[in-house]
């Protein structure tokens, strides 16, 4: 019995060694610049090792990406989904939780104190960062001040834009209320197909034509699916 202790004892103290060999490894081609040549799932691996301490990652990190297919999606999804992969607990939500929002709120600092019109990538880095993910559609509006910076923004209605009642006054009005001399309108389409339906064009331009009698600009109106985005103003739909 002894010798079969101390045998598991060496096995457990060899496979230490070799996890700690392999997440040095991995950290270090993170460090020096290689990291455009990781896999999701070695990414991944790397954000679990903040949380897991021990324990070998690899499998939970395969676990992840192949049930939700992409980096974006596992930060992003619900506490219930998460918890179905083995070796996930209630840490490793928080903390993927923290990284979401840390990672949110870089790509929305990159349109701080900036002409939106000037740093539209910018902006549809954001709206992509926030939206593409969502299972029902949302519709956003990003307020503008005099010189085309973002007072804030603010999802003002859940559901299909053809659904708000009122659209055009509820929009104008939130401006408004919010001191906006422009405003860019966002929504998504949960299909992952962002192509604007007759309903989008219609209502887009109804409320365009209820912001200009207050002198308030309607920008743009971005509509968001999956990693795909059309803007109203490419496609001529709005001037």
């Amino acid at each position: 019995m002894r010798i079969n202790s101390q045998r598991n004892e060496s096995i457990a103290k060899e496979k230490e060694k070799q996890q700690k060999g392999h997440r040095a490894r991995l950290c270090e081609k993170l460090i020096t610049g290689a990291n455009d040549n990781l896999l999701d799932y070695e990414i991944v691996e790397l954000m679990l090792f903040l949380i897991i301490k021990r324990k070998d990652t690899k499998p939970i990190a395969k676990n992840l990406i192949a049930k939700f297919k992409s980096i974006d999606k596992i930060i992003s999804a619900s506490k219930e989904e998460l918890l179905t992969i083995d070796g996930v607990g209630e840490s490793t939500f928080k903390a993927l939780r923290i990284i979401d929002a840390v990672i949110k709120s870089v790509v929305k600092s990159k349109m701080a104190k900036r002409n939106v019109v000037d740093c539209f990538e910018d902006v549809l880095n954001y709206c992509k960062c926030y939206m593409k993910n969502l299972i029902e559609e949302e519709l956003r509006i990003i307020f503008l001040n005099s010189i085309n910076e973002v007072i804030k923004d603010d999802i003002i209605k859940k559901g299909s834009i053809n659904e708000i009642e009122a659209s055009p006054r509820m929009v104008v009005k939130t401006c408004i209320e919010n001191g906006a001399s422009g405003f860019v309108l966002v929504h998504n389409h949960p299909s992952g197909d962002p192509t604007p339906s007759q309903d989008d064009i219609y209502v887009t331009k109804k409320i365009k034509e209820a912001a200009e009698v207050f002198n308030i600009k309607l920008h743009d109106h971005i509509i968001i699916g999956g990693d795909r985005a059309v803007s109203f103003r490419n496609l001529l739909i709005i001037k």
